[in-house]
């Protein structure tokens, strides 16, 4: 089995896990997609297919572990405040990458993924930004939601299996 070592260390980290838990109870009613661990594994993963699918191994399998768990992380201040979340977000998690052990190259490479990871992907982006739009909506079972249609990020297309 492949370890990935300074991921587990985001996972434990106390900020993490005080950010997720405010994120959970943010979203306690929503009807939506939450934001959770659940989330940001599925977009890990799909941003690491999608970079291999590219051909494009200039980023670790760390750094897009790292950049998919925590690209959501400041939902809760969203929901409190208004802010955007990827914005407000790439700033609460550099403490985090920072004690997992990532150097200041890979810290700026994640969160500027993070805070492009909302714009549209076919624009002028960084690569690992590209990677984690799509896979933020390619992770989404939109195809099994029963309230699809009053979603704001629903479009057809995520019916269909993309490649």
């Amino acid at each position: 089995m492949l370890s990935i070592p300074r991921v587990n260390q985001i996972l434990k980290h106390p900020r993490f896990k005080e950010y997720s838990l405010y994120n959970n109870k943010a979203e306690e009613k929503r009807a939506f997609c939450h934001h959770g661990l659940d989330h940001g594994i599925a977009v890990a993963r799909i941003a690491y297919i999608y970079l291999l699918e590219q051909q494009d191994t200039s980023l670790s399998k760390e750094v897009v572990y790292a950049a998919g768990l925590l690209h959501d992380l400041g939902r809760w201040q969203e929901y409190k405040t208004g802010e955007d979340h990827a914005l407000v977000g790439a700033e609460l998690v550099k403490p985090i990458i920072q004690d997992a052990g990532f150097n200041s190259t890979e810290l700026e490479t994640i969160t500027q993924g993070i805070r492009e990871h909302r714009l549209n992907p076919e624009g002028k982006m960084s690569l690992l930004g590209r990677a984690l739009a799509y896979a933020d909506d390619w992770a989404r079972d939109c195809r099994n939601c029963l309230i699809k249609e009053a979603c704001y990020k629903y479009t057809e297309q995520m019916n269909e299996i993309i490649c």
